[in-house]
């Protein structure tokens, strides 16, 4: 009996540690490393729709590097340079600069005039936030609280592995930043995938506008919009 008692005692202690193992957590700012130096290079493929022009294809490289950083408000902002350039053979030409805030709680990028909160920290699977809760844009999804004028971004993927051509991230986090699908109107849909310790990794935007007049309503035939794929092809930290 009193073996017996022994035995189980020892079972709910085993159990109990297991139940209360804990797993070192990774700190989601770390998908979104940033320093002055630091510089990202991707292959673009872009499609412009036009009802004019009509389908117009371009690819080129896309540079980003870190220029500089000042304190701004108890923050800092990084300044981001980015250059493009038709291939290899080709010097980069500046394009424009955007820049970065990163804090515990966001990471803000600035593209152009517009901020955009393109992460909300920490990370975990389904969260949700509005991405454009700095700038008034607004969006069609539904905020928190029950109006319609947000654009909800949610984790879908967390501590995941990403296959990227020959190049595979043993730890990536995918933030779906839109999946509006409407067969009739349109799509909004876009994806980033952002990989620990390197940062953005894929981006793709296919955002359009369908033929709603006669008897393309429906057929899904692209009037304008454009389709966007970034993907990372170098990185260089410092």
């Amino acid at each position: 009996m009193r073996l017996n008692l022994l035995i189980s005692w020892l079972l709910l202690a085993l159990v109990g540690c297991e139940s209360h193992t804990s797993f070192p957590k990774i700190d989601s700012s770390g998908y979104y490393p940033i320093q002055k130096g630091s510089q990202w290079t991707y292959t673009v493929v872009e499609t412009q729709f036009s009802p004019v022009t009509g389908q117009t294809i371009s690819s080129y490289d896309l540079k980003v590097l870190v220029s500089d950083t000042l304190v701004a408000s108890g923050e800092v902002v990084y300044t981001l340079q980015r250059f493009r350039r038709t291939d290899d053979t080709q010097p980069y030409t500046a394009t424009d600069t955007w820049s970065v805030r990163k804090s515990d709680f966001a990471i803000v990028v600035q593209q152009g005039n517009i901020p955009y909160l393109k992460l909300s920290l920490p990370l975990s699977a389904g969260k949700t936030w509005n991405g454009n809760a700095y700038n008034s844009q607004g969006g069609k999804d539904r905020c928190t609280d029950g109006t319609l004028a947000c654009d909800n971004y949610t984790v879908k993927g967390l501590a995941q592995g990403f296959q990227l051509g020959t190049l595979s991230y043993k730890n990536t986090v995918t933030i779906e930043e839109n999946n509006a699908v409407d067969p009739i109107v349109g799509q909004d849909v876009r994806t980033s995938v952002y990989a620990l310790g390197v940062g953005l990794v894929y981006y793709e935007s296919n955002v359009f506008s369908y033929c709603t007049v006669g008897a393309c309503i429906g057929k899904q035939i692209v009037e304008s919009g454009v389709a966007y794929k970034q993907t990372l092809k170098d990185y260089v930290a410092r």
